[in-house]
């Protein structure tokens, strides 16, 4: 990147009545270009004064700093890199500004094109504006700068002598400390003077400093400063500006190398990529709580924040240990491990493990074993809160301690190393709320031994495959060693969108989404299930006998169309007939117009009766994740089962919930629930959760349920970007409502009313009710099938309308201008769009210069991988990058890497990183198809592939760094 002229950073100002922070990305640039910038840990220097500071900075910074030590707004903050210190493994950067003076605290600031500007209003009020400009650049020193300077330098003669800094330092002292930082590794602070002589002057010099320091102030210096020095420099114009400045620079490092022991002792030593992250996000904390201390640990964790719940993990946990032994030996091992597993993965900044400990774990370990060890009365005395989490500490400790070793590999290592050597103890352990692995999530794929797995462990400890990157392989289970068979789980493409299935409920109606996809499929025309161009699948009714079927069984379409109708003629077998009135007496004392024994048998021999939604399937080795819709029978609350465990954050009052799996809630007896409407068939109840009904009678179309689950499962996702919503028929809308006298009790008596309510509540003529909830201008694809029938629709039970409720939704789409554009939709959301993972695009000149490919879902062994390129390739396909034509056919060599992948690499550029990029697939001449997840923009995709989690990510990916030489030139040894 070609530097640039401007070295502004940081300054505060008047905006109308208020102080606003600005602050460019002049620190970032400069770190981010260093070559060795992972291992390379800078020193940063703060010079504050005016024309003595500008002489010093001359020589501190090297002449080729002074094209940009020019005009500066008064109280602006610039920083520099001393270029002989780039290659070095100590690079130098020097902050100058003369921030405690403010000669026009309305001037602007901070204006180049080159760079990105960020400004942020400061809290608080006064009447005195200048007073508050004051406090504002004291404390943008001091809690901003401190934690991150080695030196700061005082220049008295431009400040007004001796007596002003000693008054400013004061105010430092009485003020709050602004990190978390130990008070061994605060900066040192010099003090330049210029006398006449200098014989004999300095030590008097800082006697006296220090007098006028202790009449400011009682706090002793030590508590925020490693040392304060007096340094006097020569006359000006006795010797050359270099030397006269030599002292001052070899000052400045000695006094930087004490700092730098400190800190490295203290493990708070960071690499100039760490630093540049730490200032980020210090930015933000000192606009918004710029009285609190700036926590290095918890912002280390911004991007891979300690669990919230850990709390009721651990306890979890803690309550299936049931002795002090137990207790001793594998509980606190295995607790301890699970956290090293957390807060080390590769990249992150070693700080004191106990310090680590009382920061991020020690109130959950503490209300755990509260809340965990003390359930019972026979634990209730084996060890003390406060003794359980020192044991925890230590245990952390010793841990840390042993993957610092050279030998000791990563924290996955040690940590599998311990499952193994406690494979025994997990043979009666078993949890469906807590991850025993990791111990910090839900999980979500139940293994064949019985334990389960949440979906990073699976990342973690599975082997992902070479041929696709989505893909991950279990071989054995972490926990005990049993062998799987070949498990394999298929993980979310991050930057895609996210592609929605809906099955409205309707009893032998459901028949008619099964035609629809079938259609679909057909218009495809691509060998592999319809049904798995889809990331999430929600239905309600017989919705949900179709989806387990489809979804967790495999079934093609074909098959599932002859076993719906199969379980449709075994379950609609009446009762032997013994009249109207004694058959409508025994349906109300049997709670149901069918006996359940013929559904239950049919469902039994459809699905495998023993396993749950999260053991292993076919959704497992897709990546479909399913949500069965139910209803309670007290007060038909809205009840949702899935195969991902409920795993995602809801908000409180979201108006449904997400269920757990317990024993007996196996396929059949979900499939019951969910074929339990009113009057047709009983309830079903589920040990240990509750007896549950059709969800059709809130949500027989339950689309806004899947929406609501997007949020809460894809928080980083946008909303979907394909729907397609299947409804089961409706009678067709009259033109005016249909009136009529009533007829008596027996013809419009609340009976008869409420039956009429019930079968409208189960229509599809509210298909569309949740797509009004939709954004203006949102990037989601929606498509709607549905019937409309010219009378009454069929009743749910109507077997003999099968064949024609078939042949209906078949010509409803079939060859409709819709189908053709879900086609090239649900094609265009096979492709994907990544950055390069190697480095996050920097500004320059104003732009940002970006780098990506666009890659399939459909790897090159996938059976569909080549019909798709033939298909395209036959209607002449092309990808629009922000509405031009890329460059060639999805056949040429260049849309492919080396192991015939489909990768087409692009190049561009944006203003800025919120600016939105857009990729469309147009297939001849028709209208242009977004790939999934477009539009995207810099800030989108950098989060979704974690690039910028630079200390580590949960799945302990290590990131991929640019190629270079190791190797540092050192001008100077020096730590």
């Amino acid at each position: 990147m070609r530097p640039c002229k401007h070295s502004s950073w940081l300054t505060v100002y008047q905006q109308d009545d208020d102080i606003t922070l600005a602050h460019s990305d002049r620190a970032q640039v400069l770190l981010h270009n260093l070559p060795y910038f992972e291992s390379q840990k800078p020193s940063l220097f703060v010079l504050i004064g005016s024309a003595s500071k500008t002489r010093a900075l001359r020589e501190l910074a090297s002449a080729s700093t002074e094209r940009s030590i020019g005009r500066r707004g008064s109280g602006e903050i610039c920083l520099h890199l001393d270029p002989s210190t780039t290659f070095s493994d100590r690079p130098v950067l020097v902050a100058d500004g003369d921030i405690l003076v403010h000669k026009n605290p309305h001037q602007a600031a901070l204006i180049h094109k080159c760079h990105n500007v960020t400004r942020r209003i400061l809290p608080g009020r006064s009447e005195n504006i200048r007073s508050r400009l004051q406090v504002a650049g004291d404390s943008l020193c001091f809690r901003l700068l401190f934690p991150f300077t080695d030196v700061f330098c005082f220049f008295a003669a431009d400040l007004g002598g001796l007596q002003p800094v000693a008054r400013r330092l004061a105010t430092w002292l009485n003020t709050r400390q602004p990190s978390t930082l130990p008070a061994a590794t605060h900066p040192q602070i010099v003090v330049v003077t210029e006398p006449s002589a200098i014989e004999n002057h300095e030590s008097q010099l800082l006697d006296r400093f220090l007098r006028l320091l202790a009449q400011e102030t009682a706090i002793e210096p030590s508590t925020h400063f490693a040392g304060i020095r007096i340094l006097c420099l020569l006359p000006d114009g006795d010797v050359s500006a270099q030397a006269r400045h030599r002292r001052l620079k070899e000052s400045l490092m000695n006094a930087s190398d004490q700092v730098r022991s400190a800190r490295v002792q203290c493990r708070s030593l960071f690499s100039a990529q760490h630093m540049a992250s730490f200032l980020t996000q210090a930015y933000s904390h000192f606009a918004e709580n710029p009285t609190e201390p700036f926590s290095f640990i918890r912002a280390s964790r911004i991007g891979n924040p300690a669990a919230l719940d850990l709390r009721e993990h651990l306890t979890n946990f803690l309550l299936k240990v049931g002795t002090l032994a137990e207790l001793k030996s594998f509980a606190i091992p295995l607790v301890a491990s699970s956290l090293l597993l957390d807060n080390y993965p590769p990249g992150s900044h070693h700080f004191r493990p106990q310090d680590v400990f009382r920061a991020l774990y020690k109130d959950a370990c503490y209300h755990a074993c509260r809340d965990g060890v003390f359930a019972t009365n026979d634990s209730r005395y084996l060890v003390l809160p406060s003794g359980f989490v020192k044991l925890i500490e230590d245990a952390f400790s010793d841990l840390v301690e042993k993957l610092e070793s050279s030998a000791a590999g990563a924290a996955t290592d040690i940590h599998r190393q311990l499952l193994v050597a406690f494979d025994s103890d997990w043979q009666a352990l078993r949890s469906d709320d807590t991850c025993l692995t990791c111990l910090r999530r839900r999980p979500q794929y139940g293994l064949p031994c019985g334990h389960c797995a949440c979906e990073n462990c699976v990342r973690v400890f599975g082997k992902r495959s070479e041929a696709d990157p989505w893909l991950f392989e279990v071989d054995s289970c972490v926990f005990c060693g049993a062998a799987t068979s070949g498990i394999v789980v298929k993980t979310f493409p991050p930057t895609a969108g996210v592609r929605v299935l809906t099955f409205d409920g309707g009893g032998v109606r459901g028949i008619a989404t099964l035609q629809y996809l079938q259609e679909l499929q057909d218009k495809l025309g691509l060998p592999y299930p319809v049904q798995e161009h889809f990331d999430l699948v929600f239905c309600t009714s017989v919705g949900i006998i179709i989806v387990l079927g489809l979804i967790t069984q495999g079934w093609s379409v074909e098959h599932c169309i002859e076993r719906f109708e199969d379980v449709a003629e075994a379950a609609f077998q009446p009762r032997l007939s013994l009249g109207r009135i004694i058959g409508f007496i025994i349906s109300y004392f049997a709670d149901g117009r069918y006996p359940v024994d013929n559904l239950e048998a049919a469902l039994q021999e459809a699905f495998e009766t023993e396993r749950t939604l999260l053991d292993y399937s076919r959704a497992t080795e897709t990546g479909t994740r399913i949500g069965l819709v139910v209803a309670t029978i007290r007060d038909t609350s809205t009840c949702i089962f899935t195969n991902y465990n409920g795993v995602g954050t809801r908000p409180r009052g979201c108006g449904y919930f997400v269920l757990g799996l317990k024993d007996g809630s196996g396929r059949v007896p979900l499939a019951r629930c969910g074929s339990a409407a009113p009057s047709y068939f009983k309830p079903k109840h589920i040990l240990g959760l509750g007896t549950f009904q059709d969800g059709g009678l809130e949500h027989n179309d339950p689309g806004s349920l899947a929406l609501e689950e997007v949020a809460a499962i894809y928080p980083l996702v946008d909303g979907p970007s394909l729907v397609l919503s299947l409804g089961t028929g409706s009678p067709r809308l009259a033109d005016v409502p249909r009136m009529s006298p009533t007829r008596g009790v027996f013809r419009d008596g609340f009976i008869p009313r409420l039956f009429r309510a019930f079968r409208h509540s189960m229509g599809s003529i509210n298909g569309h009710k949740f797509r009004s909830r939709q954004r203006g201008g949102h990037k989601e694809q929606y498509f709607r099938f549905d019937i409309e029938f010219d009378g009454p629709e069929p009743a749910l039970d109507d077997t003999t309308k099968i064949q024609e409720l078939k042949a209906a939704a078949r010509s409803a789409i079939h060859g409709s201008e819709e189908l053709d554009r879900l086609a090239r939709c649900v094609v265009a959301e096979l492709f994907v769009f990544e950055l390069d993972h190697e480095r996050l695009p920097l500004p320059e000149n104003g732009k940002y210069l970006c780098a990506g490919r666009i890659l399939c879902r459909l790897r090159a062994n996938h059976p569909a991988f080549q019909v798709l390129l033939d298909q395209l390739s036959k209607s002449s396909a092309k990808f629009l990058f922000q509405g031009s034509p890329l460059a060639g056919s999805a056949k040429d060599a260049s849309y492919f890497d080396e192991g015939g992948d489909f990768r087409k690499r692009v190049t561009f550029e944006v203003p800025n990183r919120g600016a939105p990029i857009s990729i469309h697939l147009r297939e001849g001449s028709s209208e242009p198809s977004s790939i999934s997840g477009s539009p995207f923009t810099i800030d989108t995709l950098a989060a979704a592939l974690q690039l910028e989690c630079c200390f580590g990510r949960p799945d302990h990916v290590k990131r991929k760094r640019p190629g270079t030489n190791d190797r540092l030139s050192r001008k100077r040894q020096r730590r």
